[in-house]
């Protein structure tokens, strides 16, 4: 559109044989100028989701609040893009729903990449009680990794104390204090289990209570510098925020695979051409981890949050 609108409408007068190419009438011009600028946000959100070096799967959300703000708050003047309007924000609505709301029964996994962003952490785009289930599906997952990760450390354990010689036992208890409840076994199982419960839900409270990252910084970075403080977040957001939000990335190593297997090409062997894709996969995504922010985001749609 903005090519028409700006190259070919000079050309519009130009005449052959009598004959007039692309001559619009003024309003029809008026129109494509206005739906140009309709569908500008929209362009926006396309060519930042369409991004592989940086994180796309928690931008979903706002984003797509964004859209339906710039949408539903534009005046438009002309009876078509008054019903794009309306289309478009009950396409949004309705596509989108899963991503927007947070159900219990739903898999919620851009919603919950979108908290593990820390520039999105506050989950603006969901009322106070989704946020609150949030926090607790986050804090029930983070519990779920402490878990794994001890047994694995006690595993890990057992398999080096056969090297070593056992640590003196102590002696067991009489039959007495265990009817008096006088063995302290089951008292300390249950102190370290209120203490890991206790640890967990004031590294995800802490997290939540800080203010937003600024929509311009990276948050892979703001995890490499934080993960200490928040251990097992950290864990949690590398394996969500890695996700790409579009298949556009896969699309794009489909078509380099195809440029190496062309016919010029034909001798290649399987091996080498495996070879190819994966050191031309690996130079497309070296520049997530851990470089900086590579594209900025459009913040005109997400000033909002």
């Amino acid at each position: 559109l903005n090519m028409i609108i700006t190259d070919m409408r000079p050309l519009s007068m130009v005449e052959d044989e009598g004959k007039r190419y692309l001559d619009l009438k003024s309003e029809q011009w008026s129109l494509l100028e206005e739906l140009s600028a309709a569908l500008k946000p929209f362009e926006c959100a396309t060519v930042f989701m369409s991004g592989q070096k940086y994180t796309t799967v928690s931008s979903i959300p706002p984003l797509v609040k964004g859209l339906l703000k710039s949408t539903q708050n534009a005046a438009f003047e002309s009876a078509p893009l008054r019903a794009f309007q309306l289309t478009a924000t009950e396409q949004l609505q309705e596509r989108w729903k899963g991503e927007t709301f947070f159900s219990d029964t739903a898999p919620n996994t851009v919603i919950l990449a979108t908290a593990l962003d820390p520039r999105f952490r506050r989950l603006k785009f969901l009322s106070p009680d989704e946020v609150l289930h949030v926090q607790t599906k986050l804090q029930t997952m983070v519990l779920a990794e402490k878990r794994e990760m001890d047994v694995q450390q006690h595993g890990s354990c057992s398999s080096t104390s056969t090297d070593t010689p056992a640590a003196q036992s102590t002696p067991p208890a009489t039959l007495l204090d265990s009817l008096l409840g006088s063995d302290g076994e089951d008292e300390d199982r249950a102190s370290q289990g209120e203490d890991v419960h206790t640890q967990v839900r004031n590294e995800v409270l802490t997290y939540f209570g800080e203010k937003n990252l600024a929509k311009e910084e990276n948050a892979l970075q703001w995890w490499k510098a934080n993960r200490d403080r928040y251990p097992m977040l950290a864990r949690l957001a590398k394996s969500y925020l890695c996700i790409p939000g579009t298949s556009t990335p896969s699309e794009r190593l489909f078509s380099a695979a195809g440029n190496i297997t062309s016919k010029k090409r034909a001798s290649l062997s399987q091996e080498h051409v495996d070879i190819f894709a994966l050191q031309l996969h690996f130079l497309q995504h070296l520049p997530l981890f851990p470089r900086c922010f590579a594209s900025p985001l459009p913040t005109s749609l997400l000033a909002v949050f």
